[in-house]
C-alpha cells in the first residue's frame, strides 16, 4: 500500500510541475500568395471560442523553415505600414483560457524583413481587449529573410479570455511573418481546486470497459481535457455525457471538466 501511495504522489507531483501546451496555431495550409484576410481565413487549427481578427493576412510565400517544428505552408503576414498612407497591420487572437495555468510563456516563429534584430513586430497580451501589456523578444540573427524561433519575456496573465496581439508598428515598407505560435504553462492545482464547482459526477473511477461517464445537473455540453501522470494532454473533446478512453494505457489520469464557465478536476484510473 505504501508503494502505491508513493507512486500516486509522484504522479500528482509530475502533474503539478510539467509544462502543458495551452494553445498552438500554425495557420494551416495557407492560400498561396493572394492575400486572405485573417478574418475570413478558414484554415486555422482552432475553432470557437478562439477568434482571429485584424487587418493582416495569411500567405504561403516565404513559408517557415530552419527551426525545429517549423510547419511550413501557411503563415501570418504583417504587411508594410506607413504613418501617412497605411494603418498598422495586426492580428488579435482571443478566447484563450489560461485561468488554470501558471508560469505561462509564448513562443513563435519569426521572419524578419530587414537585417536588424531590433525591428520586430510588437507582441502584447490583454485580459479585456482594451488594456494591453507588451511582451519583449529579440532575434539572434541580424540577417534579413531568415526564420527564427523566439520566446517572449514578460508576464502573461491567468484569465478566462486571454488576447494575444501581433502588430507591425514599423514606419517602413518592411513586412514580417509569424508562424507556429505556442503558449505553454504549468497546471496550477490550486487554481483548479479553487474554481467554482458544479457537482459533476464521473463514473466509473476505475475504468475497464473504455468509457467514462460525466454527468451534471444541467447535463449540457462539457469541454473535457484528460492528462496523464506526466501532465501531458492525451484527450481533448466536447461531449454531454461520455468519453471514450479505450486507447489510453493503464494508469492514473486527471480529467478537467468545464461546463457553462464552471470547471472541476477529477481523478480516474484505467485498469
Amino acid at each position: 500500500m505504501k508503494n502505491i501511495y508513493a507512486l500516486l504522489l509522484l504522479a500528482l507531483t509530475n502533474f503539478a510541475i510539467a509544462q502543458t501546451t495551452i494553445f498552438t496555431e500554425n495557420f494551416g495550409a495557407g492560400t498561396g500568395s493572394t492575400n486572405t484576410s485573417v478574418g475570413v481565413y478558414t484554415g486555422y487549427q482552432n475553432a470557437s471560442p478562439i477568434v482571429y481578427s485584424g487587418n493582416s493576412d495569411i500567405r504561403t510565400t516565404f513559408s517557415s523553415t530552419g527551426y525545429t517544428g517549423a510547419s511550413g505552408a501557411g503563415c501570418l503576414f504583417l504587411g508594410a505600414t506607413t504613418a501617412a498612407t497605411a494603418p498598422e497591420k495586426f492580428l488579435t487572437i482571443s478566447g484563450i483560457k489560461t485561468s488554470e495555468y501558471k508560469d505561462i510563456s509564448l513562443s513563435f516563429g519569426h521572419y524578419n524583413g530587414i537585417a536588424n534584430t531590433s525591428f520586430v513586430p510588437k507582441v502584447e497580451v490583454s485580459t479585456d481587449g482594451s488594456n494591453w501589456t507588451a511582451l519583449s523578444y529579440a532575434r539572434v540573427s541580424t540577417n534579413a529573410s531568415v526564420w527564427e524561433y523566439v520566446t517572449a519575456t514578460g508576464t502573461i496573465p491567468k484569465t478566462e479570455n486571454l488576447r494575444i496581439r501581433f502588430t507591425n508598428t514599423m514606419d517602413s515598407a518592411v513586412g514580417y511573418r509569424i508562424d507556429d505560435i505556442k503558449l505553454v504553462g504549468t497546471v496550477d492545482a490550486l487554481a483548479v481546486n479553487n474554481t467554482k464547482k458544479e457537482s459533476f459526477n464521473i463514473y466509473p473511477t476505475a475504468v475497464s470497459n473504455g468509457i467514462v461517464y460525466v454527468t451534471s445537473p444541467s447535463n449540457g455540453l462539457k469541454n473535457i481535457k484528460i492528462y496523464d501522470a506526466s501532465a501531458k494532454l492525451v484527450i481533448s473533446t466536447a461531449t454531454p455525457k461520455e468519453v471514450n478512453v479505450s486507447k489510453l494505457a493503464k494508469g492514473t489520469y486527471i480529467m478537467n471538466v468545464e461546463e457553462n464557465g464552471v470547471s472541476q478536476t477529477k481523478k480516474f484510473i484505467v485498469k
